[in-house]
């Protein structure tokens, strides 16, 4: 689930919970623990935002 993350401004997918925190991860692989509280359902332009991302990622790494 698209999630977005007020404490660090940025979206991401919930990839666990560890209660009270939820374990969230960016699709470059960066993942953090954030409590419940400061996590909100992505509008659809961070949904997009974060499948740009995806697609971004990839691009790099076949260019490596």
């Amino acid at each position: 689930m698209a999630v977005f993350d007020r404490h660090y401004d940025m979206p991401a997918e919930i990839s666990g919970f560890a209660d009270p925190m939820v374990l969230l991860t960016r699709p470059t692989g960066l993942h953090w623990r954030v409590h419940h509280i400061s996590v909100r359902p992505a509008t659809q332009y961070e949904k997009r935002q974060l499948l740009a991302l995806a697609v971004l990622h990839r691009t790099r790494l076949k260019g490596r």
